[in-house]
């Protein structure tokens, strides 16, 4: 594919970003996940700079958030994780905490075309 090669990787994680960002807003029903309130934003339970590569498109460390929670609260962590126990179980949690420390796989143009088709036929399902 040409048009992809002409893509720097960083171009390709925005483009993926932006896809797996509406999916997960979508997915949660454009709700905070940590409040309840109306959201719009998708925020990280492990940041994007603990989690690394392994976590930035985790579907499990990602939910809807509004952006007092995500922003002005830095991610309201507290709150998150006792949700996302709640939610899913203390040993997804941990499972989470896990993948975090594995170490960081680099991204590669591929990978992250994989990652926006995925998300985009994800969201396609959503909308037929």
């Amino acid at each position: 594919n040409t048009e992809m090669r002409k893509k720097t990787v960083s171009q390709l994680k925005k483009e993926a970003w932006k896809v797996f960002s509406k999916y997960i807003r979508t997915r949660d029903n454009f709700t905070c996940f940590t409040c309840g309130r109306k959201g719009n934003q998708a925020g990280h339970m492990i940041s994007k700079h603990k989690g690394g590569s392994a976590l930035y498109f985790h579907p499990e460390n990602v939910h809807c958030q509004c952006y007092f929670c995500n922003i002005n609260l830095g991610g309201n962590g507290s709150v998150y994780s006792k949700r996302f126990i709640d939610e899913y179980s203390l040993e997804t949690f941990n499972k989470l905490h896990t993948l975090k420390d594995a170490g960081n796989i680099p991204w590669t143009s591929e990978r992250l075309q994989n990652i926006k088709d995925t998300y985009q036929k994800k969201l396609e399902e959503f909308e037929t």
